[in-house]
């Protein structure tokens, strides 16, 4: 007994860890399929922003390649090589501005250093009388930078009016380019609306002739196949009302048929008592041409009725 409670105690403590191993693994394993789903989902955000990005690169390559072809096609191309010039000769301006205004500086300059010069010179020349070896010196430096400062001011004024008619020269550059461009735009523009109208001529002309070809081919085609189907729907009803008629016609035939069937004992007792004539003959001789005259006003009616519902379902079809 001591034995088997044991044995069951060893059996519980071993299940208890069985179910408590793969649980822990479980748990120990749970972390990593997070991070491999974080993983996984951060990759396939990378992916879909990189593939979105070539998209749009290549989208917009094609476009800029799309809208070259168009200018090409168009015509539109020398309007941006004129733009370009245009802008390119508005830079020259802005670049022949700035040196004339350096031009301009340096001339202002060197009138200041001249003037300078010239005052000194000439505040040397009042006191001549009493020049020592330094003034004497003095003044032989000053004449010499003086006449330096002459040529020089003479460059600078060569070059601010160089520099200005530069300017001048671009200005009117720009100003050709600008013409250009402008005469070439109206060209461009007046060759669109050319080409819009003819397009717009040859337009016009598809749907006349499209117009014409529906009212010579496709009308009398529809009014054909309308009378066709008209022609079959009138020829199925005739067909459906004379069958029905015939059917009717057996019978009253057949009805007809019982009747002189009921009257025939009638008419041979009539011919067996010639000898004692009653009142009751006419009306029996009558009774006997009734159904005659009921076949008669019987397909009259039924004539009558085949042309009303021949009529009606003419009538139909035409409201279809």
């Amino acid at each position: 007994m001591l034995m088997r409670t044991c044995a069951r105690r060893q059996l519980a403590s071993s299940s208890r860890i069985s179910f408590t191993v793969p649980r822990a693994r479980f748990y120990s394993q749970q972390p990593d399929v997070s991070q491999k789903l974080k993983q996984w989902r951060e990759s396939a955000i990378t992916n879909s922003q990189a593939r979105l990005a070539a998209w749009t690169d290549s989208a917009g390559q094609q476009l800029a390649l799309l809208g070259s072809k168009l200018n090409h096609l168009t015509g539109y191309e020398l309007v941006e090589e004129l733009k370009r010039q245009v802008v390119e000769q508005e830079s020259r301006i802005d670049i022949a501005r700035d040196a004339s205004r350096q031009a301009k500086t340096a001339y202002e300059d060197a009138v200041a250093e001249r003037s300078q010069c010239q005052r000194e010179v000439n505040d040397l020349l009042q006191r001549k009388s009493s020049w020592s070896d330094s003034d004497v010196l003095r003044f032989t430096n000053l004449v010499r930078q003086d006449h330096l400062n002459e040529q020089a001011e003479a460059k600078a004024k060569v070059e601010a009016s160089e520099a200005d008619a530069a300017i001048e020269q671009e200005f009117q550059k720009l100003t050709k380019a600008i013409l250009n461009r402008y005469h070439e735009e109206q060209v461009w523009s007046d060759k669109i609306r050319s080409a819009s109208t003819y397009g717009s001529l040859v337009a016009l002309g598809l749907n006349l002739v499209v117009f014409v070809m529906a009212i010579i081919v496709v009308e009398p085609y529809k009014r054909k196949k309308m009378a066709q189907t008209f022609e079959k729907r009138i020829e199925t009803l005739s067909a459906e009302t004379k069958e029905m008629v015939e059917r009717i016609a057996s019978r009253v035939d057949d009805h007809l048929v019982k009747q002189e069937a009921l009257l025939a004992p009638l008419v041979a007792s009539q011919e067996i008592n010639t000898d004692a004539p009653l009142p009751m003959n006419d009306s029996i001789a009558q009774g006997y041409s009734l159904p005659v005259d009921k076949r008669e006003i019987m397909a009259a009616g039924f004539g009558a009725a085949t042309a009303m519902v021949f009529c009606g379902a003419l009538l139909l079809t035409l409201t279809r």
